[in-house]
């Protein structure tokens, strides 16, 4: 299991890598954010991802405040990588590693 990041003062939400998915929505755009179900719109694209940046982080400090932060990332298909929490659609999570110590010891019935 990874280790759990440290709880500071402020959480780093600047450390949560999410998708961005953009498109035109009437005569502006939107940005969303398929893992948490957040959406934000802006003239641009540029201000629509900027919108969804702010509303992902309110959103994050408010989980947080609440207790529920790792539990929230984590049913949205977050995965911590000892340095961020990755969403697993950004980067799948790898394969644990596993090693074998010492010989196998034979299981056949004689």
């Amino acid at each position: 299991m990874a280790n759990k990041p440290k709880r500071g003062k402020k959480a780093p939400f600047d450390r949560i890598v999410y998708q961005i998915e953009e498109s035109k929505a009437g005569t502006g755009y939107q940005a969303v954010c398929p893992e948490l179900v957040i959406t934000g719109f802006g003239d641009t694209a540029e201000d629509a991802k900027n919108s969804l940046r702010r509303q992902v982080s309110e959103y994050l400090e408010d989980c947080e405040k609440m207790g529920v932060l790792e539990a929230t990332l984590i049913d949205a298909g977050f995965y911590f990588n000892d340095e961020v929490w990755m969403s697993s659609e950004v980067e799948p999570p790898q394969e644990p590693k596993i090693r074998f110590i010492g010989r196998p010891i034979d299981s056949q019935p004689e």
